[in-house]
């Protein structure tokens, strides 16, 4: 690499103190027209990507949205299944062949036919009376007249009307 030095020197000019014309610049002025086509041009482009930014987040919302929805779908198909599965379970259990296998396994046997008894009034007003306090309409049982004109009598009672 060479170095061309240059042993002459130009002569300097010294700086006149006033000057009666401005030097002539290198550089030209940017004409108005083409300043406000650059600004326009800058602002649709600074308008267009916020517009873009803006559907690309609303997007990404929507996305979101969508996820959760998908989630509490499959939730809700779940617990659909499972509680498909416990109404057949109970159905299962209910089921009369299922109860006379798990009565017949615990020692139990089917009847031969059912009997009804009638219970004697006083045993009823026996068993009342030791169990507490008795309502007096169970303490005196009534025949088929009185029981007529004792609902009678209650209604007026209801009424507010004392016989």
């Amino acid at each position: 690499m060479s170095l061309a030095i240059a042993s002459e020197r130009e002569p300097r000019r010294l700086p006149h103190k006033t000057q009666p014309t401005r030097p002539e610049r290198h550089l030209t002025v940017v004409p108005p027209e083409t300043r406000r086509t650059v600004s326009y041009v800058v602002v649709v482009i600074v308008g267009i990507l916020t517009i873009m930014a803006v559907v690309i987040g609303f997007q990404a919302f929507i996305a979101e949205q969508q996820l959760k929805l998908d989630k509490v779908s499959s939730d809700l198909r779940l617990a659909r299944l499972n509680y498909d599965e416990l109404r057949q379970q109970r159905a299962d259990l209910l089921a009369p062949d299922y109860l006379r296998e798990k009565a017949r396994l615990m020692g139990m046997s089917q009847g031969l036919g059912s009997r009804f008894m009638d219970v004697p009034e006083s045993v009823v007003a026996e068993v009342v009376a030791s169990t507490g306090d008795m309502d007096p309409v169970f303490a005196e049982p009534l025949n088929s007249t009185q029981i007529q004109l004792g609902g009678l009598i209650n209604s007026f009672q209801v009424l507010g009307n004392q016989p």
